[in-house]
């Protein structure tokens, strides 16, 4: 008996060692192409997180994430999510679902038709949670809307309540029937985030408090509710951008028009740690019922952005497999998120610009995952 138990451990050992070897050997790894890259194709700051299969999470950062004041990018360093804080909704609207408070294919209009305004939004009467989550419904973005961008910029201390956001396409001729066509639009998650707020009787934010980020163990998520932030990275965008040039914060510290405006958009504040830990729970099935995964998975065609689009998912055929998740983007910031269903690991990069030309960087990120997987296949 004392020998089994005597090759029993030393069995054990070797596991670990070997395990702690592949991590040691991707860290490196990693650290080496990412300077290469950083040479190439400097942003002003950048950082990187990947979560291993057996959930052990890796960061990676390089650069400032304030070149003027020299303030480096750290592992604790938050940014602006972008549409990736969608990915939290989608959660949430899967759990409501779940508990049966929610049906993906019924209409909402009867559930939302106490606003008397709601009749008017495009496709009103044929909305659903799916058609929603999977950007089918044909409604206009608001966010491009000409007049919008000139109204965030009137009272820069404004909060936008969720119906003022829709009202910059009420009566506006839909794109397309629900159902038949795809577009990408943040109003689809408005309706969705106000959808959600009515039938829980809670604030969105609480909602993504409790169903998300407790669940999931994260530490660093904030609502983009107000103009400044603790320990986030300045934003960098580009001088002729038709939205707002230059830096997202002046040297106050605050943003320069209220960033509360994108709300069930995006709207969520967190580091690249956060994000790649959440993704991978997701797309393994562990924030909602796992039943529920065959129709979240279920994609239509996303167009011009390839691939197809699920219920708050991207999902991509690549030579490295089946990849899923979603990018995001605010002035000053770009976010990508990304499960390599395969080799079930995540990686969640964050560069703090928006300026075309430093953002070349991000294009060559995703193929650092083949260095990963061909790693823990060895």
């Amino acid at each position: 008996m004392k020998n089994i138990a005597l090759l029993f451990c030393l069995f054990m050992t070797s596991l670990q060692f070997a395990q702690e070897t592949k991590i040691s050997r991707i860290e490196k790894s990693i650290n080496q192409k990412l300077d290469q890259l950083w040479k190439e194709y400097k942003a002003p700051g950048l950082s990187m997180t990947v979560v291993l299969p057996e959930g052990e999470a890796l960061t990676f950062t390089r650069g400032f994430a304030d070149v003027e004041k020299q303030q480096e990018m750290t592992a604790s360093t938050k940014m602006l999510g972008g549409s990736t804080g969608k990915v939290f909704y989608s959660v949430v609207a899967l759990q409501i679902i779940e508990e049966g408070k929610l049906q993906l294919d019924t209409p909402i209009f009867d559930t939302m038709s106490d606003y008397k305004w709601f009749e008017r939004i495009p496709n009103a009467k044929q909305l659903t949670v799916r058609s929603l989550m999977r950007h089918e419904t044909g409604i206009p973005r608001y966010v491009f809307k000409d007049s919008f961008q000139k109204d965030v910029l009137k009272d820069v201390n404004k909060v936008w309540k969720p119906e003022e956001l829709l009202a910059y396409v009420i009566d506006e001729k839909p794109l397309f029937e629900v159902g038949t066509g795809f577009a990408y639009s943040d109003t689809n998650y408005i309706i969705l985030g106000m959808l959600i707020e009515k039938v829980t009787g809670n604030d969105l934010y609480d909602e993504v408090q409790k169903r998300v980020s407790d669940r999931a163990g994260l530490q660093n998520v904030v609502p983009q509710n107000k103009r400044s932030y603790k320990n986030i990275a300045q934003g960098y965008n580009d001088e002729n951008d038709s939205f707002f040039p230059g830096l997202q914060f002046n040297k106050q510290g605050k943003s320069n028009y209220n960033l509360q405006f994108e709300w069930a958009g995006g709207g969520l504040v967190f580091t690249s740690h956060d994000l790649a830990v959440l993704g991978k729970k997701i797309y393994e099935g562990k924030m909602f019922s796992p039943k529920l995964l065959d129709e979240y998975f279920k994609g239509i065609d996303a167009g011009k952005l390839r691939g197809q689009w699920g219920l708050g998912v991207h999902i991509m055929e690549t030579p490295n497999g089946t990849v899923y998740g979603h990018s995001g983007f605010m002035p000053g910031y770009i976010t990508n998120v990304l499960y390599f269903a395969d080799d079930q690991f995540s990686i969640c990069f964050q560069v703090n610009t928006s300026q075309k030309e430093r953002t070349t960087i991000t294009r060559y990120l995703p193929g650092l995952s083949k260095t990963i997987a061909d790693i823990l296949k060895e």
